[in-house]
Formats: structure tokens, sequence, C-alpha cells
């Protein structure tokens, strides 16, 4: 059966910040299919952001080559080691659809659990290799999943993670992505709902940087297929 590929991004910066360390780029890939890579970089604000732009740019070109991704976020790592000495750390992970194997691909290096559904049921994935950069042998963790529709995965930076831990209990991003995944229509309703629950967690002024990033396998109807890419980003001053 034909499979949709729904892809979407929400994110905000620290409360009082212009600049996001945290990174999203999208990338095809020359097997056929898709990459997101998802970057966090140590701190926040203008340094935060250009590191993040540098480990991004990185995996990315290696992606675009066709390294698999394994290899890629470990090369990348080996990058960020060399030219800043382990003094600075990302996290890394690379969400993909691999039409060569027919698979979907978790390549993790972040300290934070990601959320996957799959037949029915949420799941919470804490698999990772760690945060980059600091240990010289640090090696990703790849999991692989079949392409099937109705798949749904969920990648949050960790301001999402521990939104509301500086007034008690961290928000609960299980029950507000079951809770929410059993009405929206589209990826980017799953990620604005989290977002916004983060944000409202932390009182409208967020303590770091947040991401959230959805991908959903959707069965394909149409006979002539149509790709379709939205932006929306606000200027500042």
């Amino acid at each position: 059966m034909p499979v949709m590929i729904d892809l979407a991004v929400a994110k905000t910066t620290k409360f009082g910040t212009r600049e996001s360390g945290d990174t999203v780029e999208i990338v095809e890939r020359p097997g056929g299919g898709f990459s997101a890579v998802i970057v966090d970089g140590q701190g926040s604000g203008g340094a935060a952001k250009l590191l993040s732009l540098l480990v991004a740019g990185r995996a990315m070109s290696l992606l675009n080559e066709g390294v698999r991704d394994g290899a890629a976020a470990r090369a990348t790592h080996d990058f960020l080691y060399a030219t800043r000495g382990g003094r600075v750390s990302a996290a890394l992970d690379i969400v993909s659809v691999d039409l060569l194997s027919r698979s979907l691909l978790f390549t993790r290096n972040s300290e934070v659990p990601m959320l996957l559904h799959r037949e029915g049921c949420w799941q919470c994935v804490a698999d990772s290799g760690g945060r980059i950069g600091i240990y010289r042998h640090t090696r990703p963790r790849v999991l692989e999943h079949p392409l099937e529709p109705g798949l749904i995965a969920v990648v949050v930076t960790d301001g999402v993670a521990v939104a509301g831990g500086r007034f008690g209990p961290v928000m609960a991003l299980p029950a507000i992505a079951e809770a929410a995944a059993t009405d929206f229509t589209a990826s980017a309703d799953l990620a604005d709902r989290i977002l916004r629950e983060a944000m409202v967690a932390d009182r409208g002024r967020p303590a770091d940087d947040m991401t959230v990033v959805v991908l959903r396998l959707a069965s394909e109807t149409s006979a002539q297929p149509i790709r379709r890419l939205t932006v929306a980003v606000p200027l500042a001053d």
C-alpha cells in the first residue's frame, strides 16, 4: 500500500532570547525518502544556534552523499569532538524514511525519550547513545521499523521534556500525545498541541528552547502524488 509522509515541526525559543539553540533540517535522501535532522546545541542564544547549525549541516551533507544514518551520526560526533576538543555537546536525532529499505529509521544521540505510536499503542523510547561531542567513543543508537500506515513518531528537545519542572511535576508528554492523537488529522495539529501544552506548563515563559517534530505515515490514495511544504517563521525586529 502506498504511504504518505506527513511531517511537521513546531518550535519556539527560550523566553527572552531571539535565537534558538535547536535546529531542524530536512534533507531528501539520494536513494529515495527523507531525513529530518534535529539538533539541540548546548546552552541557548546565538552561540547555541551556531553550534546546532554546524552539527546539523555536517549531518545533512553526509546524508545527502548517501552515507548511512548511523555512520553519519558517528562522523558528525567525531567532527564535533575534533573541532571543539570535547568541550561542548549537542543532542542529535535523525529520523529517516528510507525507501531503499522500506523502513523508518531513528538514529539517536539524545537523552530525551521519544514517543512512538504503533498498532494502536504509544510507547516511550529512551534508547540513545548519549549526546555527541563530549566522549571520544560515543556512538548512536539506531532503531528500525517497517513502513506501515498509522505509525506516528514524536521527537522533542529537552525544553519540552522538562516543561513545568520549575513549578512542580514536569509535563506528562505521553498522556498529552495520547489525548491529542484521538482527533488530530495532520502532524501539524499534534505538533502544535504538544508545543502549546509545553508553553502552558512553563506559564508562557519557556525555560529552554522547545522543538516538537511529528512524523506520521498515512495511506496514500491520490492517483497523482503531490508534495507540499509549508513554512511559517515569525521574524524578530
